[in-house]
This record gives structure tokens, C-alpha cells and sequence, in this order.
């Protein structure tokens, strides 16, 4: 946690970003009544100085906060029962952000729900970019990229399954990501310009978009004030 405190200071110093929390933060699945309220008290407040532009917590990670009898901080998002959004203006452009609902479970009638929603949002025409945020798991979340149309442009996801620093599906024109669930490592979307507001982006990797793991190594130095919550 130090590390990465120290790593987004050095991102926001250099280049304009968003910065994202899908899920999981508190609960490695299969965790949620084992967590002790010390700890996760110190999460919280550690969390809550790495300033996260979007932090959605995941079924899991509510289970946890009332196991523990800690309230979300203002501006986390619980889990929804219906898509919810969060529209970015950035250098260049305009990005949607929708986060996914997500009930703890498969959900066919919420993934309809999801898809339409996302399409009404690119009819609108709108935005840059329409990007995904998921605590579905990557089973849940490979499902719905195949069985519909490419109406994210990138999917952001986080749960039980393997990471991925960058995966192209559906003829290049989504961008799977999904968060390692060690922590050991932060991913990031970087691209030189955005598409324009309205259409369809087809992913050139790494001349149109580029992913990145930073890892958050022994060579990364640890932020002080976030150290010095957990050293208490």
C-alpha cells in the first residue's frame, strides 16, 4: 500500500490519469468473515489517502465492512443493483465509466440490463470511450464480452480468475484488463490520444493503446504517511 501511495504521487506529478479500484480490496474471495476489524480499519484509512478518482467495492468486500462493522468512506461504491456511471472529462475527450452491478452471482436479466445500458450510452454519442468496471470474476466477465456485442472499449475486471495485463477480444475492438490478486503490482491503459467522441475504436496494440504492470518492487520507495498506519 506504501508503495503504490508512492507510485500514484509519482503518475499524478508526470500525466493525466484516472484512477480506478475494481473491487476486491478487502476480500480476497473466500475471506470475507475471516478479516479482522484492527485491519481492516487501517485499509480503510490507507485507502482512503491513495485518493482513487472511482472505487467500487465488490460483494465481497461489503460483506467484510459489515462483518466488521466499518462504514464505507463517501464517494465508494457499493454494490449495485443496476449499471451506475461516472463520466470523466480528460485531456482530449470525454469517458464513461459504467460500473457493473453486480448481485454476488450470475445474473442473466442484470447482464441484459448492463448491455443495454451500455449501448444507449454509445448511441448517445457522446464519449471517447466507454470503459467497463467489473467485480464479476473472469468467468462471468469473458461470458458477457463473447456472447454480446463489442459495446465496451475496455473492460476493467477484478475477482476469482487469472490477471491480465492486456487481452484483445472481439477482433481488436475490446481491451480486457483485470487486476492480480496479490497486490504486488499496479496495471495501467496509456494511449497518445483518445478516439473521437462517438465511434467505435478497432485497438492497434501499442501504437493506439498500451498496458503496463508496474510492479511495486523493493526498488519503489514507501510513503511515509501510509507506512506509518500500518506500523502502528
Amino acid at each position: 500500500m506504501a508503495r503504490r501511495a508512492t507510485f500514484f504521487k509519482t503518475i499524478r506529478g508526470t500525466s493525466p490519469a484516472v484512477f480506478i479500484g475494481g473491487g476486491y480490496e478487502f476480500a480476497v474471495p473466500g475471506t470475507e468473515s475471516d478479516r479482522h476489524p484492527a485491519a481492516i480499519g487501517k485499509l480503510k484509512r490507507a485507502y482512503d489517502l491513495l485518493g482513487y478518482d472511482i472505487f467500487l467495492l465488490s460483494p465481497a468486500d461489503a460483506e467484510v465492512l459489515r462483518n466488521t462493522n466499518i462504514a464505507a468512506s463517501p464517494g465508494w461504491r457499493l454494490p449495485l443493483d443496476a449499471p451506475g456511471l461516472v463520466v470523466k472529462d480528460v485531456p482530449g475527450g470525454r469517458l464513461a465509466f459504467v460500473l457493473f452491478p453486480d448481485s454476488g452471482h450470475p445474473d442473466p436479466a442484470m447482464e441484459e440490463n448492463l448491455d443495454r445500458f451500455a449501448r444507449a450510452l454509445r448511441d448517445e454519442g457522446k464519449y471517447n470511450l466507454i470503459v467497463g468496471v467489473s467485480t464479476w470474476g473472469a468467468t462471468r466477465e469473458s461470458g458477457f464480452i463473447e456472447q454480446h456485442d463489442a459495446v465496451f472499449d475496455i473492460v476493467l475486471g477484478s475477482g476469482e480468475g487469472p490477471g491480465y495485463a492486456g487481452l484483445y477480444l472481439k477482433d481488436n475492438k475490446v481491451l480486457w484488463v483485470r487486476s492480480f490478486t496479490k497486490g504486488k503490482s499496479l496495471l495501467s491503459v496509456a494511449m497518445p490520444a483518445l478516439p473521437p467522441a462517438g465511434t467505435k475504436v478497432v485497438w492497434s496494440p501499442e501504437i493506439s493503446v498500451k498496458t503496463l504492470t508496474a510492479p511495486l518492487g523493493d526498488g519503489l520507495p514507501s510513503d511515509p504517511e501510509i507506512q506509518a498506519i500500518f506500523n502502528q
